[in-house]
């Protein structure tokens, strides 16, 4: 019987530490493969695009008309995210725990317009938002907190809007 405590013990310390450690990571335009994401596609650090084939995400090379700097990173490709989101497609989900801060680089796809970044919670609800500067001027990057333990999404309020970069720490 002690064998058996000591074993259910060591494996709770193992998933509790193992759950502070998932909620910290980083996607980046420049990782991912060019193309059209018209599905769930995984990603590193647990990161997620959500779409479908009637609300896609695009991974495409960057134009060369505009400053694609940001956070030490040069960017050649982003993350098109073309109209507005939900949780179930056109987003970007990730992990997060309490107090976190979620950094996210991004543009809008307007010469004339600047556009709102959204951050949803799991029943998509808007938790905070960011901006994505009119292009083709500098990115424009955005600090976000994270309210609660849970799984978080980022995606565009309305209309086109690149994503470079998604940074939780």
């Amino acid at each position: 019987m002690k064998k058996i405590m000591s074993k259910i013990a060591t494996l709770a310390a193992i998933f509790m530490l193992g759950s502070f450690a998932f909620a910290e990571g980083y996607i980046s335009a420049n990782d991912l493969q060019k193309g059209n994401v018209t599905d769930v596609l995984k990603c590193e650090d647990d990161f997620t695009i959500i779409a479908t084939p009637e609300k896609n995400v695009e991974i495409t090379s960057q134009s060369q008309d505009c400053p694609c700097e940001a956070n030490g990173e040069v960017f050649t490709q982003r993350i098109k995210i073309g109209g507005a989101g939900k949780v179930d497609y056109r987003s970007i989900s990730f992990p997060a725990k309490a107090g976190q801060k979620v950094t996210v680089a991004a543009k809008s796809s307007s010469k004339t317009e600047a556009r709102v970044v959204n951050l949803l919670d799991a029943e998509g609800a808007v938790i905070a938002s960011g901006e994505a500067g009119a292009y083709p001027e500098a990115i424009t990057v955005s600090e976000l907190t994270i309210p609660a333990d849970g799984t978080y999404y980022i995606t565009s309020k309305k209309s086109t809007i690149y994503v470079y970069l998604i940074e939780v720490k």
